[in-house]
């Protein structure tokens, strides 16, 4: 069945729908698209099918010119291929730019490191992504591979990438520990401290460490080495939070088989769940690591799979 030429007063208001549509969608999304194309569709197939002189068309030459175009361009083509092809329009247009951490932004870092960097920490939760204000890498091999504070990240540049990102995952650790679960001082001071500063009764970290600890070095008396993930995680209350929230999020399958087996671990596992991620299980990364029976030393160093194209829920 042939689709007659369609008035065109019509065609310019169809036009004018489209137009408007594709801005639409640039900005608002395929949903926007959906609703607008059903009427627009609609409203074509409904009109007055019959053809009109070219006569009518009015003699404004500016407007002439596109408008005869336009009908003509209408006119070759059935309406169905018209519609889909000002449906894959905004397609592009609505692809999310990545956006660059300041801190990472104004690094000195090289592209690459910075690349790696910015990718990690937007697959991680939004809450804390803007603690770091200081990014650092050093392109000579450093005593310490990496170190992090309240607002500074510095890591050894020189290492494999694989481990390179693990770094940053357990410095971003000991960034968010210390910069953004922070309480008041209103609160009081508890058991725990960061050397000569205190650490608030009203610290969201103070309910993960004190599943192991009583002091910031000082473990509870019915501890043991297999209720932390890693040999280094035991040393004291901040490298158990860093060491245990890279087994999270690069290890996540080996640390919940072995939470199923271990309290103390369900409820690190648990903690950082429900508190760092909202309930939602990380799947940025495979663990290739194999647990037996015997804790790791350090969680950088174990074996895992990047995916980063799936961090989709962790806007």
């Amino acid at each position: 069945m042939r689709i007659l030429s369609i008035p065109f007063f019509g065609l310019i208001a169809a036009l004018g729908f489209i137009s408007l549509n594709v801005q639409e969608q640039s900005l608002a999304g395929s949903k926007a698209l959906a609703s607008r194309m059903g009427v627009l569709t609609a409203s074509l197939l409904s009109s007055e099918l019959t053809d009109k002189p070219k006569a009518d068309i009015p003699d404004h030459s500016a407007f002439e010119n596109v408008a005869r175009r336009r009908l003509e361009r209408i006119r070759r083509q059935p309406l169905r291929r018209v519609v889909q092809q000002v449906a894959s329009l905004p397609a592009a247009a609505v692809t999310p730019k990545a956006r660059m951490i300041a801190a990472i932004a104004n690094s000195d870092a090289k592209d690459h490191h910075k690349k790696i960097a910015n990718e990690v920490l937007m697959a991680l939760p939004a809450q804390c992504r803007n603690t770091m204000k200081n990014f650092y890498v050093k392109n000579t091999k450093q005593k310490n591979r990496g170190l992090a504070g309240r607002s500074v990240v510095i890591l050894d540049g020189t290492v494999p990438d694989v481990e390179f990102r693990a770094l940053l995952v357990h410095e971003t650790g000991h960034n968010w520990d210390l910069g953004c679960l922070t309480g008041t001082a209103l609160a009081g001071k508890s058991n725990f401290s960061d050397g000569d500063s205190p650490i608030y009764k009203n610290d969201p970290s103070i309910s993960f460490y004190q599943i192991s600890w009583i002091t910031s070095g000082v473990q509870r008396s019915n501890a043991y080495p297999e209720d932390f993930v890693s040999g280094y995680a035991s040393y004291d209350i901040f490298e158990d939070y860093a060491e245990s929230f890279t087994y999270f999020v690069l290890q996540n399958e080996v640390f919940a088989a072995r939470a199923q087996n271990n309290p103390i671990l369900a409820q690190k596992y648990a903690w950082f769940l429900d508190v760092m991620f909202e309930g939602k299980v990380p799947h940025i990364a495979s663990g290739k690591s194999i647990y037996k029976n015997k804790a790791p030393w350090d969680t950088t160093k174990l074996k895992y799979v990047w995916h980063p194209k799936q961090f989709v829920a962790q806007k």
